[in-house]
């Protein structure tokens, strides 16, 4: 399994990337197109797992949130994973949330990073605490799916 991470570029690994969220969250879960496609890809980091016969099976996001007053990063927000159906347990969501949080720490502009969080689905939970997530406050509902917060403790 290769994971790659890619820049705000249009390319063929972001038509992937949407893909196949369209496939797991518009098409799968119901999820508003609007909701998914939030206008916020462009200022996004993408990571889309590729199988080993070269086909895109998974995609993540992250994002600066908040920034501190020098302008530096502050909080960034883990989002829209999603493996497709065929692939699940495989631990490729595990990967991708593992990928992310290397990629955070070992990059330059990250390193005044104070909080990495998510809002994960209830059947995700169990994934990302065992990445080191834990939950935080009440459980909520975000485009009609279940959600805790959890914060990955830096």
């Amino acid at each position: 399994m290769t994971i790659k991470l890619f820049e705000r570029n249009p390319s063929e690994n972001l038509d992937a990337a949407f893909s196949i969220r369209r496939t797991v969250f518009i098409e799968g879960q119901n999820v508003p197109e609007e909701d998914d496609f939030d206008g916020l890809d462009e200022i996004a980091t993408h990571i889309l797992a590729i199988n080993e016969e070269d086909k895109a099976v998974g995609t993540a996001r992250f994002r600066v949130t908040e920034k501190h007053k020098d302008s530096t990063p502050k909080k960034i927000k883990l989002e829209r994973f999603a493996v497709l159906e065929e692939y699940r347990g495989h631990k490729i969501g595990q990967k991708m949330v593992e990928f992310a949080l290397q990629k955070i720490k070992e990059k330059e502009e990250y390193k005044t990073v104070e909080k990495i969080y998510l809002h994960a689905q209830l059947a995700a939970v169990s994934l990302y605490e065992r990445c080191g997530f834990e939950k935080e406050g009440d459980v909520f509902e975000e485009s009609g799916i279940m959600h805790y917060k959890m914060i990955y403790k830096l």
